[in-house]
């Protein structure tokens, strides 16, 4: 209060002297750090002026009497004090609102400070996590976009794999069933009582009636068991003709040496599994081998008042006039294949509806 008092009384010979009491500049200071300091700070020093104003007033009032009536009784003494007194309180006070209302501030600042430092890290935060989560966004994405082409590729892979499979499966069981029927047919177990040209043709049948014809229709071959199957008759057959020979010579043979028995009466049980009358005509036309078989039999089987001289000759000449050409000549393995071929066509042309 003291400095801040002298600080006012004297403040002509300080700006006359260019130096800055220490009082004034903590009230700068103070007023640097809270503007509103210096509105306080000057009311309040008015109003303690306005108080030793009315306390020296007071005092030159008083005449010469009473002023040594007070330096008697020690009032004057009283005076000075209660007036040094006032102007100490009212400095102390100042300072101690400036001081308080700077500390308040100073702690709002920090408080804003803290708190604006907790958002930006919280913004910061917000940024990395919306960031992570982006880039997670994006691994999965990656990730569901590599595991639907994987899944693609592996079943692709068991698409492949499981065809490949059946396959083999449907192949084995095509070779299964020719190893059975050819080792049938070569033990003698099989078509034993007719002559080998019905042999062949019933043999052809039932091999295409098996897992061989599936294996055709399936994988679009229609070498390896016709060839096949040629080659495994020419190999068992010791007794076939070496040379060419006429076509209807061969089949006249056929049915001469297929007689039968009661028991076994194999030309008319040969006769009923070849017939060609109930067939389609569309059928036949890709058959003429067969036809001309079947035929000799039907006209070798007719009661004696309806038969014909020769069979083999007279259906040869309806293949001829009604099927399609063939030739009156012929070795064995062109027979042998032509049978086989005609056979496995038309089980095939059954099986697909045809």
């Amino acid at each position: 209060m003291t400095d801040l008092l002298y600080s006012q009384t004297s403040s002509t010979q300080i700006q006359n002297i260019g130096i800055i009491s220490p009082s004034t500049d903590r009230l700068q200071s103070l007023q640097r750090q809270v503007p509103v300091v210096g509105d306080k700070a000057l009311i309040d020093l008015v109003n303690g002026i306005q108080v030793s104003k009315d306390i020296i007033r007071y005092r030159k009032s008083r005449g010469f009497f009473g002023q040594l009536f007070d330096t008697l009784d020690n009032n004057e003494n009283k005076r000075r004090l209660l007036l040094d007194g006032n102007l100490l309180t009212g400095q102390e006070a100042l300072s101690n609102w400036v001081l308080e209302l700077s500390g308040s501030l100073w702690i709002s600042q920090l408080a804003l400070q803290v708190t604006q430092t907790s958002l930006l890290e919280a913004r910061d935060a917000i940024r990395a996590q919306k960031q992570n989560l982006q880039q997670q966004k994006q691994a999965i994405l990656s990730l569901s976009t590599n595991f639907d082409q994987l899944a693609q590729q592996v079943g692709t892979r068991l698409d492949h794999q499981e065809a490949r499979i059946h396959k083999l499966e449907v192949r084995v069981a095509a070779n299964e069933d020719l190893d059975r029927i050819i080792a049938s047919w070569a033990a003698g177990q099989t078509y034993s009582q007719l002559n080998w040209v019905l042999q062949v043709a019933l043999l052809a049948r039932e091999v295409f009636s098996s897992s061989v014809a599936r294996y055709e229709l399936e994988t679009g071959d229609k070498e390896r068991y016709r060839q096949l199957l040629v080659n495994k008759i020419l190999a068992t057959s010791k007794e076939l003709p070496k040379n060419f020979f006429a076509l209807a010579d061969l089949l006249e043979q056929a049915w001469r040496e297929t007689k039968g028995s009661a028991v076994f009466p194999a030309r008319e049980l040969a006769a009923g599994l070849l017939e060609v009358r109930s067939i389609p005509h569309q059928r036949l036309i890709n058959t003429p081998y067969l036809f001309a078989i079947g035929t000799t039999l039907e006209l070798a089987i007719l009661p004696e008042e309806a038969k014909v001289s020769k069979p083999a000759s007279s259906a040869i000449a309806l293949c001829r006039a009604q099927i399609a050409p063939i030739s009156r000549t012929t070795d064995v393995r062109e027979f042998i294949t032509a049978v086989v071929e005609e056979t496995a066509n038309d089980c095939l042309a059954i099986m697909k509806g045809s």
